[in-house]
């Protein structure tokens, strides 16, 4: 922000943002700033000083053997445990309820207690740190062999002996896929009748069983409507067996996947695999219990619970996620010292899209496997014919959602939005019986579950259903929301195609669905799969793909098999292969096993056949590439960077001002028994890039490795700013557009090859073409009221953007140690400098505000709440604060809403004015609004929060009063195009 000083307010020149409006105009908005929400119980996760069992024990202990005996390890735990056991009995004393302990993964106890107590809380002797809690959200035939792991299992591995743990919503272990009795009637006598039966909350002899060998649930059959209640049986709830609120059968899915086997054709990729159901969601919500998780990766650290972690599971598996995932996330942390200690993690990158940086947590740890979602070989995307009116005539694609019946003729009728007369156009009411005969009815999301609208649209006589979805994006297969079958095809069109159908529904408009007017998706990404890159390391995020819509097992059916897709489904193919590796190779690491995985995957991944045919689709959506297990069964050679330990090397963002040169350092391991060479050959991923001469990466022609040795080299990036391409992102109106991420980041891959092998790791960096201006002077004097200072352009290739704001207000800089690290699940904003100046011929207002540190994206971790007492009478009148648009991992934008305390009743106007990787941020709000005009004087504070994590207020700045119009200093003679390349400008 730069604050800066001027001459008499009647020369103010006031600058124009149409372009932050938005662009339908203002919007009603019902959410509320962060400080209304202060006052509550919170639940936390307080770390304790000492390490945790598994950081003791050593680096890759599960693999290569700890520092500790059992012995040691049990005395260890005890020590652990006594002092937990006095760390609760003082916060009891404070009111606090306990929640949960861990010692394997972390060592922390998890309470509830009230807000005000947590500072009391920290203060506790043997206290690390005191971080409140995050909850999380759930996210065959022919995708086994088409990802090669039918041809490992044709050679006899088949994941004997390695164990599995899924963290999920249970596993039915009555399903024939896991050689359960595969009948309703054993179903029902395990879970009982309802998610209120006893049953499902003992094992009564029938758990565990040869298959699935253990588990524990973690949150009982109620929560999040009712406290937690742990208890020994892990069965999944299935609504097909068990009425409402039940909504599981997640874990039974993504179970099958990893290791289902009937003993005959249905095989998953692991068929030989054991299964530990460990069960951390909601049987009732897609809703996963951050208690509920670290508890569940302590118990796959230690099945039996004895306090010796030699048992640890080999690979856990968790399709769930928190979208904009950050290194702060406790569960991430646990996940990374599990695979520290030789545990595979992996874990769903998520369903949110091609949108920047909103990969999930806890995927987005650097030890974990984050994995993509990739279409399925048989996989098409429909095409709706419009047949009339001629203007709008021809073809638009239609997803086909999987759970409603298959379209097998050709279906051409009118087409109808909602009840035909202004009603029920979501379809979440019922349609009444026979209204819809002959009509291809359109409805828009939103409000009920996709197969409820399908559903209703079929009881009321429709031919198809189509749902047009409400926002910009692809559109996808929606979940299945339970019930009855579908017995109609159902669709899904994009918010362009359902407007273009509105906007001549008055002429009426005629519609074709033909079975046979598909386009093969097969080898390309699925639009609803989340890009990276990572939030906290602008880091290769996902790292690898995998098919995610599969049919498997369905929980309480005995023997049925449902569609199941998503990152959810994507995961375990990740997990199944990684078992696959894990058996023929039981010595190596979490690190060799992904890289064997990401070095051997599939490259030739596009981004959307349909609508960009050829295009491949970017690093930072599907990593390395999509697995081929059977070819890193085959690989005696792995390649990974020797200093960040990932198979891939991430340049990361940089903002450049002039040419730079990077370097990295790779490790290449040869697994064989003769000394090797390899060749060496770096590549752009697309092939403009490499044309454009802003990048040079280069590496030695060839690497020599020794016999079941490790050697090294380094590959040298360099940068030539002036020809990058200009920065076309923001984080307001563009800040969930990926194709401009695209544009700007480049990527492409470095391949090593002999006559065995040939290995790849995919490269990336998004660089900034930046400028940098600097005062000639920092101080100013003033003759007559006035003064200039001289601008001076000091690096850069492109003219540098100066927004000028009256300074009201400073803070100092937070202490470093009291900031967050990994695994402290909070987030600390640091105010900096608060300005603010009229806009839009005096309209409006904007708060500038400037703080220490950057955020990869707007959206998240920072909640700017600006206070304005409009009347000066000491009480806050509005609030003015940032949020995504439409939602948490919605859109990607980040926009401004007005709040009216009195009321809560609020507006969005404007979008922020931010950027990516930026510690700026400009917020927008007409003056009516308000209850001011340009020359209302008025009093506000600034306050700073934490929306991702805690909620908590971590800055202020306070008591500011400002008067639009006239402000003690104005500011002129800056170009509307900004100070000059290699130039300067007078600030008068």
């Amino acid at each position: 922000v730069a604050q800066v000083f001027a001459h008499d307010a009647s020369a103010q020149a006031v600058p124009d943002v149409p372009e932050l409006a938005l662009p339908d105009g203002p919007v009603q908005t019902d959410a509320s700033p962060q400080i209304l929400a202060l006052q509550r119980d919170i639940q936390i996760v307080v770390k304790l000083t000492d390490p945790p069992l598994a950081v003791v024990h050593g680096r890759n202990a599960k693999r290569l053997g700890g520092q500790l005996s059992a012995a040691q390890q049990r005395a260890y735990v005890a020590q652990l445990t006594q002092k937990q056991d006095a760390l609760l009995a003082q916060i009891r004393n404070l009111g606090g309820r306990d929640l949960g302990r861990v010692n394997k993964a972390l060592n922390a106890v998890i309470v509830a207690i009230g807000a005000s107590q947590v500072p009391a809380v920290a203060a506790l002797p043997r206290v690390l740190t005191v971080r409140p809690l995050h909850d999380y959200l759930l996210d065959l035939s022919e995708t086994v062999p088409y990802i090669g792991a039918s041809a490992v299992q044709n050679l006899g591995f088949d994941g004997a002996g390695v164990r599995v743990a899924v963290l999920d919503s249970g596993i039915d272990y009555t399903h024939k896929f896991f050689g359960g009795a595969g009948t309703t009637a054993a179903y029902l006598a395990a879970y009982g009748t309802s998610t209120t039966d006893p049953k499902n909350a003992s094992t009564d002899g029938l758990f565990p069983t040869s298959k699935i060998v253990g588990g524990y649930d973690f949150v009982g059959e109620r929560w999040p409507n009712a406290p937690l209640a742990p208890d020994p049986d892990p069965i999944d709830c299935g609504p097909s067996a068990i009425p409402a609120p039940c909504a599981g059968g997640h874990g039974t899915h993504v179970a099958d996947i990893i290791a289902g086997n009937d003993g005959a054709a249905h095989k998953g990729v692991a068929p030989g695999a054991s299964l530990y159901a460990v069960k951390v969601c909601s049987a009732v919500s897609t809703t996963c219990s951050g208690v509920a998780l670290l508890e569940a990766i302590d118990f796959a650290l230690d099945p039996d619970g004895d306090g010796d972690i030699s048992d640890a599971v080999d690979v856990i598996n968790m399709s769930l996620g928190s979208s904009y995932g950050q290194i702060q996330d406790d569960v991430a942390e646990a996940s990374a010292v599990a695979s520290q200690l030789g545990v595979v993690v992996v874990a769903a990158a998520g369903n949110d899209a091609d949108r920047p940086y909103i990969v999930s947590s806890p995927s987005s740890a650097p030890d974990v496997i984050s994995v993509a979602q990739t279409q399925t070989p048989s996989a098409v995307m429909n095409r709706m014919t419009i047949v009339s009116p001629l203007s709008i005539a021809g073809d638009y694609s239609a997803v086909f959602q999987p759970w409603s019946t298959k379209l097998t003729s050709i279906i051409q009728a009118p087409v109808q939005y909602g009840n035909g007369a202004g009603g029920n156009l979501n379809g979440c009411a019922a349609f009444a019986a026979g209204s819809l005969a002959g009509k291809i009815v359109l409805i828009d999301r939103g409000s009920c579950t996709f197969s409820s609208k399908i559903r209703n649209i079929a009881n009321g006589g429709g031919l198809i259903g189509v749902i047009g979805l409400i926002a910009p994006g692809d559109p996808f297969e929606g979940a299945f929301g339970g019930g009855p079958p579908i017995t109609i095809p159902g669709f899904m069109i994009s918010q362009a195609t359902s407007n273009t159908i509105k906007g001549k529904l008055s002429g009426g408009v005629v519609a074709k669905f033909d079975p046979n007017n598909t386009m093969p998706l097969v080898m390309s990404v699925v639009g609803t799969s989340a890009r990276g890159p990572s939030y906290s390391f602008n880091s290769i995020k996902p790292e690898i793909g995998a098919p995610g819509a599969s049919v498997s097992a369905e929980a309480g059916t005995g023997t049925g098999q449902t569609s199941f897709g998503g990152t959810s489904g994507a995961t375990p193919m990740i997990s199944g292969s990684a078992a696959l590796l894990i058996q023929n190779h039981p010595s190596l690491g979490p690190l060799e096993i992904k890289a064997l995985l990401m070095n051997t995957a599939e490259t030739n991944i596009q981004t959307n056949p349909v609508a960009q045919p050829g295009v491949l689709a970017p690093i930072t959506r599907i990593g390395g590439g999509e697995v081929r297990v059977n070819r890193a069964f085959a690989s005696s050679t792995a390649a990974w960077d020797a200093g960040d330990s990932t198979p891939s090397l991430s340049f990361g963002y940089n903002a450049l001002t002039g040419s730079k040169a990077f370097e990295k350092t790779v490790a290449v391991h040869n697994y064989g028994n003769t000394r090797r060479t390899y060749s060496i050959n770096t590549s752009f991923r697309y092939s403009d890039d490499a044309a454009s001469g802003a990048l040079n990466i280069s590496a030695p022609s060839s690497v020599i490795v020794e016999a079941n040795s490790t050697a090294t080299f380094r590959v040298r990036l360099k940068t030539d700013v002036s020809k990058l391409p200009v920065w076309t992102l923001n984080g307001g109106s563009r800040g969930g557009d990926g194709f401009r991420l695209q544009g700007v980041e480049f990527d492409g891959f470095i391949t090593l090859a002999d006559t065995t092998d040939t290995v790849r790791l995919p490269w990336h960096i998004l660089p900034h073409r930046a400028a940098e201006v600097t005062p000639a002077s920092t101080n100013v004097t003033l003759s007559g009221g006035a003064g200039s200072v001289l601008l001076n352009y000091t690096g850069g290739t492109v003219n540098a953007r100066v927004d000028v704001f009256s300074l009201l207000g400073t803070s100092g800089r937070i202490p470093p140690p009291t900031l967050p690290g990994p695994g402290d699940n909070f987030a600390v904003i640091d105010l900096k400098s608060v300005g603010a100046r009229l806009v839009n011929n005096g309209t409006a207002i904007q708060f500038a505000i400037n703080t220490f540190g950057v955020r990869s994206h707007p959206n998240y971790p920072a909640e700017f709440d600006i206070y304005v007492d409009s009347n000066r009478d000491g009480v806050p009148d509005y609030v003015v604060f940032n949020l995504e648009n439409g939602g948490f991992g919605v859109t990607g934008q980040n926009v401004v809403a007005v709040v009216k305390l009195a009321t809560h009743t609020g507006s969005i106007f404007f979008f922020a004015d931010a950027d990516l990787d930026s510690g700026n941020i400009i917020l927008t709000a007409p003056l009516s609004a308000l209850g001011l005009n340009a020359s209302s004087r008025f009093d506000f504070s600034v306050y700073a929060f934490d929306n991702y994590f805690t909620g908590n207020l971590t800055d202020s700045i306070v008591g500011m009063t400002y008067t639009p119009s006239t402000p003690r200093f104005t500011a002129s003679g800056l170009p509307a195009t900004g100070v000059p390349v290699s130039g300067s400008s007078t600030l008068n």
